[in-house]
């Protein structure tokens, strides 16, 4: 069932780069249903912290089912970005199942003969430091979730 999750992600984040944002996307579930989903919004937002998982916290926040989190998976389309982690942490989350890695993320947002950009820590140094621990498990179908990025940020 996770592998549907993780294919539902990955719809999210193409729809989020069909609509000009930055191709993240992200839902929860709990007890095998999705109950909430979110797409990066940064552009149409014109918001640098709209993520698709603090989009997603927010959207749980806002609705007042932040509890939700702790009883759940958050599955995401890329490796979650350490703001993202720690607001995730803060918020409940305890697991998270991602598609793409941020090192291939890194590689895919290079320029050409550029320096690489982006955080250098996995989701996982971060959140086995936290107390309580969370959980992370990913990468998964990497090439599939790269091509939402391919001819994208150059």
């Amino acid at each position: 069932m996770d592998d549907d999750f993780l294919a539902r992600a990955l719809e999210l984040a193409m729809q989020a780069r069909e609509r000009g944002d930055h191709p993240f996307g992200a839902l929860l579930a709990v007890d095998g249903d999705i109950v909430a989903e979110a797409r990066n919004r940064v552009v149409s937002d014109q918001d640098i912290t709209a993520h698709a998982e603090l989009m997603l916290v927010r959207q749980l926040e806002d609705g007042d089912r932040l509890e939700l989190l702790r009883q759940g998976t958050v599955f995401a389309s890329c490796e979650p970005c350490p703001m993202c982690v720690g607001a995730m942490f803060w918020a409940g989350v305890r697991r998270v199942v991602f598609a793409l890695s941020h090192s291939r993320l890194n590689e895919l947002v290079r320029p050409p003969a550029g320096e690489s950009v982006g955080f250098h820590v996995s989701a996982s140094e971060i959140g086995c430091a936290a107390v309580p621990p969370m959980s992370f498990d990913g990468p998964h179908r990497q090439d599939e979730a790269a091509n939402a990025h391919v001819g994208f940020w150059h």
